[in-house]
């Protein structure tokens, strides 16, 4: 099989409604970079996916039995709500229903004996094709789960950088319950918020040193937006691009990005309730040493 274009994509990532699909509209601004069509991928981050299939594999007994399962999953979703998404996305703009099904049977017959392997093989495939007006330059992908499995994914992408994204998870959880998807009660959204933080921090954690940035979105749209998104370029060793500044400039506010809607969004018992809840989490990620983000 060919080398890949791209061993070095660019995975942004956080706990869900945490700025990444804005930041990856930022880089896609960038001469040197491509944001994929689909903006999230999915089928590599998402669970099921490649990466949890394999980590899985990887995983000690009796985890790993249920590795061959796993596989299964992660073709079934890649070739279902992967594959096929409202308004025409999903990876159906790029492949066909018998290119996945054929590059799917290969990678589960590939799996058991050489798993790494037919992962690389099936992720390099399928990104190939939609990364492909990307003519070489690196790509970009803002599945949120990406950083939450950033240890699982290290093996498909040794040298791919990853950019962490952290929000008051007040924030996060009040976005959710405006979403069609993940959890609809703000509490539940907020315990929520809670476990994928401390799952992020862990996956952070297990990776190789200086690989991932941890960014907060509140330094990105408001307290130090400029230095924040220097800092980006910088970890990402790209130069600091005029236009790519002038759109961040232009579509990029604190009103747009919602900050403190938590205090807004809900009646002043729900709030009261929502703030103890959260103080009680902080305090537990303080224990395992997770980052807090900024209060807002």
């Amino acid at each position: 099989m060919p080398e890949p274009s791209v061993t070095n994509p660019i995975l942004i990532g956080g706990t869900g409604r945490s700025g990444s699909t804005i930041l990856g509209r930022i880089l896609a601004r960038h001469p040197d970079l491509y944001l994929t069509d689909p903006e999230e991928v999915r089928f590599i981050a998402n669970n099921p996916g490649m990466a949890v299939a394999l980590g899985t594999r990887n995983a000690g007994w009796p985890r790993s039995m249920r590795a061959k399962t796993a596989a299964r999953n992660a073709i079934k979703r890649s070739q279902g709500a992967n594959f096929a998404r409202p308004n025409n996305s999903g990876l159906q703009k790029w492949l066909t229903k018998d290119e996945m099904r054929e590059l799917g049977d290969r990678y589960l017959e590939r799996f058991g004996p050489a798993p790494l392997e037919a992962t690389r093989e099936f992720v390099q495939a399928v990104m190939d094709k939609v990364a492909a007006p990307a003519e070489g330059r690196r790509w970009v992908d803002g599945t949120p789960a990406n950083a939450r499995v950033t240890d699982l994914i290290e093996p498909i992408f040794p040298d791919c950088q990853v950019v962490a994204i952290i929000r008051d998870g007040r924030d996060v959880a009040a976005s959710f319950v405006e979403q069609t998807f993940g959890p609809n009660e703000i509490l539940d959204s907020l315990r929520e918020w809670h476990k994928r933080s401390l799952r992020m921090h862990q996956a952070v954690n297990a990776c190789r040193p200086g690989r991932i940035l941890t960014i907060d979105m509140l330094d990105m749209v408001q307290n130090t937006r400029e230095e924040t998104l220097a800092e980006i370029c910088g970890f990402l060793g790209i130069s600091v691009d005029a236009g790519m500044m002038e759109w961040f400039a232009a579509n990029v506010s604190v009103e747009r990005a919602h900050v403190g809607r938590w205090r807004t969004q809900f009646d002043a018992d729900t709030t009261a309730q929502i703030d103890a809840l959260y103080s009680t989490l902080v305090a537990d990620l303080r224990k395992h040493g997770v980052r807090i983000p900024l209060e807002t």
